[in-house]
């Protein structure tokens, strides 16, 4: 692993604290992603996707002011190959009239019935891929942590959530260096080497980690843990402007989805 490699998977956590969406409520940021996934799974229109997708996409740009980070967008450009030959498979399995025929080794047949549900299947994952991006931009782990806790969530889940954030960074910084001691070593020259290189690497991370957690848990009990981590609430801080927004995009929101459901608008 590279050192390219390393600031890649540090940038989305750099990105969440520099957003200008940083000092937002993470519950009512929390709320609203929560709230649009529901209901673009649940509706049974393009559109409520569609209106899930403009959000989603705002929210995204905005949290990292235009520049989105280079490892998300890669995993972005990944998941669209993913989704769209989801969509095909569906277009393909569902029973309907055929429309097109297509020579893949075989022939395959397009049924309207499958373009319909494949379209609203590409939109429903777009657009929630795109949500939790934009909450991923703009919420550090600990404000997400902060947020479980009002939910109530088990302290022992936010915890856990807590310590393995904080110790993945120890563990990619000492796998980067492991992997620039083999390279040194010309431990990748050629396949057979790569393999057997490769292994050992697993093996040290995996062994180191172990004593990480080991001495973590003693410096832990040296500083009287009892199982919770103390940290600075970040409430008076948030932006109160921005939880009405949120409680509004909601309501709009839901507002859509029965205009939708019950055919009021006429789309």
């Amino acid at each position: 692993m590279s050192e390219e490699h390393s600031s890649e998977f540090n940038s989305v956590d750099t990105a969440a604290y520099k957003s200008p969406m940083l000092n937002w409520s993470p519950l009512a940021k929390l709320f609203l992603i929560l709230s649009l996934l529901v209901l673009d799974i649940i509706s049974k229109s393009v559109w409520m996707s569609a209106f899930a997708f403009a959000v989603g996409l705002v929210l995204f740009l905005y949290a990292s002011y235009l520049r989105p980070p280079k490892v998300l967008m890669l995993l972005f450009i990944y998941a669209q190959v993913l989704i769209i030959i989801s969509a095909f498979v569906f277009m393909v399995v569902t029973p309907g009239a055929t429309v097109a025929s297509v020579w893949i080794g075989m022939t395959v047949n397009i049924t309207d019935a499958g373009v319909s549900f494949g379209i609203l299947i590409y939109a429903r994952a777009t657009a929630a891929l795109l949500l939790l991006y934009s909450f991923a931009v703009s919420t550090p782990v600990p404000r997400l942590a902060e947020a479980l806790r009002k939910l109530r969530f088990p302290d022992v889940f936010v915890e856990l959530m807590i310590l393995i954030y904080r110790y993945t960074f120890l563990l990619m910084e000492t796998a980067e260096k492991m992997h620039l001691a083999a390279e040194c070593k010309f431990g990748y020259s050629g396949y057979r080497k790569s393999m057997s290189t490769t292994s050992k690497l697993a093996v040290g991370i995996f062994m180191r980690s172990l004593e990480t957690a080991e001495r973590g848990q003693v410096t832990l009990q040296c500083r009287n843990y009892r199982g919770e981590f103390k940290s600075l609430s970040s409430y008076n801080k948030q932006n109160k402007t921005a939880t009405v927004l949120c409680a509004s995009i909601v309501c709009i929101a839901v507002v859509f989805f029965f205009a939708l459901r019950y055919g009021v608008l006429p789309i």
